[in-house]
């Protein structure tokens, strides 16, 4: 077994093209979830979000990208060995349970460290809002709609796109482990990044230093669970962390 993979040796071999058409069908599933999320914002919350780059996330065309992108990063997932969505060899039990716990242990130290650094209120003063946090009730469907989302961007295109073509196609599948660590510490500093990017001015040096840290580590244990159990525990890991940080904790 791997550092990064449940996949074994000894396990039982699985239906390639079965496994394939399985994570398809939860990626529809969540699209599918993500979908009605914006019909019902559209209906009922239309001037919910708190900026046009919010807003143009949800757009229609920008939905229909995020399907295609999210569906050839779970080929690329398969091409490269990583588990499927919903793998047959990640026990049930496994899957949602420490993602989870982890997201919600990550969003209690995020709401620690607002409440000490007042981040939050220094971000909305760079971006001249009152607030950055979508206010409830809309928050409890955008906020986990928008973990299915950022998935796509940050983890299930580029990590298994670049680990297949380095590790199957480059190396001939070699250092498969090494090369999944090393892309999952770059991509895992594309979201706290770009998150805080030309905020330094405003938010100083150590609050920045302790926002891109946090950021860094949030992801990088996505990245583990990723890689152990599939993307469907990634994505439940950051809709954890989002319950605390963007509906309980409402900052």
């Amino acid at each position: 077994m791997t550092a990064w993979s449940t996949q074994d040796r000894s396990a039982p071999a699985v239906n390639a093209t079965r496994e394939l058409r399985r994570s398809l069908l939860v990626w529809l599933a969540l699209m599918a979830f993500v979908v009605l999320v914006k019909l019902i914002v559209m209906t009922f919350y239309p001037g919910v979000f708190r900026s046009p780059s919010q807003q143009a996330v949800f757009a229609w065309p920008a939905l229909a990208l995020w399907g295609v992108l999210g569906a050839a990063g779970l080929w690329f997932t398969h091409a490269a060995g990583l588990p499927g969505a919903w793998d047959s060899r990640v026990p049930n039990s496994r899957r949602p349970l420490w993602p989870v716990l982890t997201g919600l242990a990550f969003g209690v130290v995020q709401v620690a460290f607002d409440l000490v650094t007042r981040y939050t209120q220094l971000l909305a003063n760079f971006y001249n809002e009152p607030a950055v946090n979508i206010v409830f009730p809309a928050n409890v469907l955008i906020y986990p709609a928008a973990a299915v989302i950022v998935e796509v961007l940050y983890r299930l295109l580029p990590l298994p796109l670049l680990l297949w073509l380095i590790s199957k196609v480059l190396l001939r599948g070699r250092a498969s482990n090494a090369v999944f660590w090393v892309l999952a510490i770059l991509t895992s500093l594309l979201e706290p990044v770009t998150q805080n990017l030309g905020t330094g001015p405003v938010l100083g040096p150590a609050v920045l230093a302790g926002s891109l840290t946090l950021g860094f580590a949030f992801n990088l244990g996505q990245a583990v669970f990723f890689g152990r159990y599939g993307v469907l525990a990634s994505i439940l890991m950051r809709v954890a962390f989002y319950v605390v940080w963007h509906m309980v904790y409402a900052h």
